[in-house]
């Protein structure tokens, strides 16, 4: 089961601060840090959900041990092909993500590879400047916790038809 009462308690944490503040600035500050929370439990969620596939799915300890060290480990990020997609080709086959990817919900899909692309966007852009004097834009707690709900739904999708799968 993927944890999500923690994450949803932050952003809904977030969210109540960014509306009671007067300040523009504390606004951006509110804004940046929900992006940066939901983007660093995605990343942790995806590892979580490759090990315990991992852990299901192969019986020789050496093995699991490969995962965890070889593949999640080094894997730093949540892009869907570039890291997601890539760690459980290495669990499960090429093949079996393949069936994975054709029997998902395709709207849950949709919105699932959306969110994390615009998550991925606005985390560079953040992950890299730092606010200063300059009036920039950031999405607000409320647009993040709907970026949440989509990628939420995206990953329940994936244990759920990760947990089926018959290899």
């Amino acid at each position: 089961m993927i944890a999500r009462s923690y994450i949803e308690s932050n952003l809904r944490q977030l969210d109540k601060l960014y509306n009671s503040s007067g300040s523009q600035k504390m606004k951006l500050y509110y804004s940046k840090l929900a992006m940066l929370e939901l983007c660093g439990w995605i990343e942790e969620t995806m590892d979580d959900v490759v090990i315990k596939c991992a852990n299901r799915v192969l019986k020789v300890q050496p093995n699991k041990k490969y995962i965890a060290d070889k593949v999640v480990r080094p894997t730093y990020g949540f892009e869907y092909e570039k890291h997601f997609r890539r760690m459980l080709v290495f669990v499960v086959g090429l093949m079996s993500v393949e069936k994975i990817e054709k029997n998902v919900d395709q709207v849950k899909y949709a919105r699932f590879i959306s969110a994390l692309g615009s998550l991925k966007a606005a985390r560079n852009k953040e992950a890299h400047t730092h606010l200063k004097g300059v009036t920039r834009t950031v999405d607000a707690p409320s647009v993040t916790m709907r970026n949440f709900i989509h990628v939420y739904e995206g990953l329940v999708e994936y244990q759920a038809k990760l947990k089926d799968l018959r290899l």
